[in-house]
């Protein structure tokens, strides 16, 4: 056994072993040392920090806060790394849309006759073209959110998390109360008769179809079936719904009078729900939806915090992320 390793070291002390050996190493240390450079994104123009200010004063009309124009730039910045990264991949010289794009624009210049879309494209390519069309870099863009997206998917949603956003909104998912009634209406200049009139039904217990006749027609037509609040508010204002708050509905029964910004109305309700707390089943979808939207923004801006990584991003301010 010694005289087997005593021959496989006396293999090892080779000088051209020695040299391979310390070449590597050399090379090993060079490249940890001094990295290959990260490509240089930003820092943005200022013709473009001046056009995104005006951007959003035409947009927002609003004051431009030092944080929103530092976000701004910073999403700016994010759009050019996303672009290097597109052309990196050579991604413009597969998709379509940005081929048919570029062929527009070719022929847009005249210099499409007696060329094919093939030999268009490629000069449309060597005149940079896909770095000067807004929509083409667009497009770059978006393909690249489309495939970090696709790379980095949120983790799958659990029950717990689901019961949790259910039992935090609890009251933003509350049943509102709706309302399933005929009217009949009365416009302003017959107020005075309206006591009088709602007394002889109530009195001769009149039925909708026989009350009509003492009613004037209403725009907003006769029947109305599982009516909220708000939709009523749409419809007739805020003081018939204000006075509909005070009244207890019941089936079958007559209610009013409710004064509205165009007279007033008595109620023949068929049915009447009251405001009630949501059932998971009923909201869940939407909860489900809500969170996977905010699970695949996180994802999203994780992957491209990851991607910044790569490149060296200049102007970029990390403290307003």
């Amino acid at each position: 056994m010694r005289e087997r390793v005593l021959s496989w070291l006396s293999k090892l002390n080779r000088p051209w072993l020695h040299f391979l050996l310390l070449g590597f190493a050399l090379f090993q240390i060079q490249f940890f040392l001094f990295p290959e450079p990260k490509p240089v994104i930003g820092p943005l123009s200022a013709t473009r920090i001046e056009a995104l200010q005006e951007r959003w004063r035409l947009s927002a009309g609003l004051p431009l806060t030092p944080e929103t124009l530092t976000r701004l730039v910073n999403n700016e910045l994010d759009s050019d790394m996303m672009l290097q990264r597109a052309l990196d991949l050579e991604v413009h010289l597969a998709d379509q849309i940005v081929r048919q794009r570029l062929l527009l624009n070719m022929r847009f210049l005249n210099l499409a006759e007696g060329r094919s879309d093939t030999v268009l494209f490629r000069e449309a390519i060597d005149m940079g073209l896909h770095l000067d069309d807004e929509v083409v870099k667009r497009r770059l863009v978006q393909i690249v959110e489309q495939l970090l997206a696709a790379n980095n998917p949120p983790a799958e949603l659990t029950a717990a998390e689901i019961d949790a956003e259910f039992q935090a909104r609890a009251e933003e998912f509350r049943q509102p109360a709706t309302y399933s009634f005929e009217h009949v209406f009365f416009t302003n200049d017959r107020l005075g008769e309206v006591p009088e009139i709602v007394e002889q039904v109530r009195h001769e217990n009149l039925d909708i179809a026989a009350s009509r006749q003492f009613g004037s027609p209403s725009i907003h037509g006769k029947v109305f079936s599982r009516v909220t609040q708000a939709q009523l508010v749409g419809k007739f204002g805020e003081e018939f719904v204000a006075t509909l708050r005070t009244l207890e509905p019941v089936a079958n029964d007559w209610l009013g009078p409710i004064p509205s910004v165009f007279g007033a109305h008595i109620l023949w309700v068929t049915e009447y729900r009251p405001s009630r707390p949501a059932m998971l089943e009923e909201v869940e979808e939407e909860i489900r939806n809500d969170l996977l939207y905010v699970a695949k923004a996180e994802a999203l801006n994780e992957a491209i915090s990851r991607l910044r990584d790569e490149y060296e991003v200049i102007g970029y301010t990390e403290e307003v992320r």
